[in-house]
């Protein structure tokens, strides 16, 4: 079931605590990045411990965690044992504090049209993903891809897997605009992946295994070096999800025509 509202605008300074029914996860980001911007914490200073900030928002210390990972990744914080999290770098545009913001996703409606987004957007990113790719980053896709397929076998929704997995082919592209366009719609995009992968839990080991070799066609594409392959790969995987969450497992045949809509 869709929540009532998915509200984009980024969280208030530290205090505030997350309304329920919220993605916890993105919007503790979204939070944190906003406490060091508007608190003007400069590089090295020190963010609270996990129980306080826990505490400070209203989450669990797992979701916590898991934030603060993220934000290691990005390179935003560094964490240093025993002594607690550290700014690392101001956030930028980039980070998710851009002014662009896109529409909630509270209908069905919003489901197509962010997967008919995602194709155009995705599509092209693997078409130059698989010319510009460097060994670094195609090692990313491919362990990205490798981590979603040890989700679905540990039965696990794989949702921010999945997200990392299309971000890592996104990076690939050699151009920076892809990434910051999926980084900008990470609460929307994550949140119809949430929705395609419970209803996939729900199938036969079968469908799993069907889902995860679309992911696998878009890395051998791009490690082919195909552009074309490439695109065709990723829009045809978007096409199935989309046609899956709506239509049943059914509808992910490969009768359906790479790219089609």
């Amino acid at each position: 079931m869709l929540p009532d509202q998915l509200d984009s605008e980024s969280c208030e300074p530290a205090g505030t605590r997350i309304p329920p029914g919220k993605r916890l996860g993105e919007h503790l980001y979204e939070a944190i990045l906003t406490m060091i911007t508007r608190q003007k914490l400069t590089e090295g200073a020190r963010l609270p411990p996990e129980n306080e900030l826990a505490t400070l928002f209203g989450v669990s210390r797992p979701i916590v965690r898991e934030t603060l990972a993220r934000l290691r990744e990005e390179g935003i914080i560094v964490s240093r044992r025993g002594s607690g999290s550290y700014v690392s770098r101001r956030a930028t545009p980039a980070d998710g504090l851009s002014e662009a913001k896109f529409d909630h996703i509270d209908s069905f409606e919003q489901i197509q049209k962010c997967y008919e987004f995602r194709k155009a957007i995705e599509g092209e990113a693997a078409f130059l993903a698989a010319s510009n790719h460097t060994p670094e980053s195609l090692e990313s896709i491919r362990e990205a891809c490798a981590s979603l397929g040890r989700d679905v076998a540990a039965g696990e929704l794989g949702g921010n897997t999945d997200f990392e997995f299309h971000l890592a082919v996104a990076k690939s592209s050699g151009n920076e605009w892809f990434a910051s366009a999926l980084l900008a719609m990470r609460s929307q995009i994550e949140l119809t992946i949430d929705i395609a992968r419970s209803l996939s839990l729900n199938r036969s080991t079968e469908h799993l295994d069907t889902v995860q070799a679309e992911h696998v066609a878009v890395v051998e594409a791009i490690a082919g070096g195909d552009p074309v392959k490439s695109r065709n790969a990723m829009r045809e995987h978007l096409t199935k999800t989309c046609s899956r969450i709506f239509r049943g497992p059914q509808h992910g045949a490969s009768q359906d025509k790479p790219g089609s809509d």
